[in-house]
């Protein structure tokens, strides 16, 4: 099977034979876990106690390959991602990478 890419020489252009979605990186992989133990105080009282465990596994989630083909790592797999958001919100600088853990107490009454 011979894959042609895209060219563009004098004006011509020609998309080539590489279906769509050819390539894949590899999967984006990431479990949380929430326990909560609701304690009755009273009739109307209770405590909650809890955690949460994001990233439990510690799984890394790996990037793309390099997908440059005159670049002399093309295909390697250099660094991995983020995740798009943290258990603190979406903003610059909260990603969390490794495994984090939350204890929480709630008091309802």
């Amino acid at each position: 099977m011979q894959f042609t890419q895209f060219t563009n020489v004098g004006g011509e252009t020609n998309f080539g034979n590489i279906p769509r979605n050819a390539f894949r990186g590899p999967h984006y992989f990431n479990t949380d876990i929430s326990l909560l133990k609701n304690i009755p105080i009273t009739e109307h009282v209770s405590l909650g106690l809890g955690a949460n465990a994001y990233n439990v596994l510690n799984h890394p989630s790996f990037a793309n390959p390099i997908s440059d083909i005159s670049d002399g790592q093309f295909g390697q797999i250099r660094s991995t991602v983020e995740p798009p958001t943290s258990p603190y919100g979406a903003f610059v600088g909260s990603a969390v990478s490794g495994r984090l853990l939350q204890v929480q107490a709630r008091l309802t009454f």
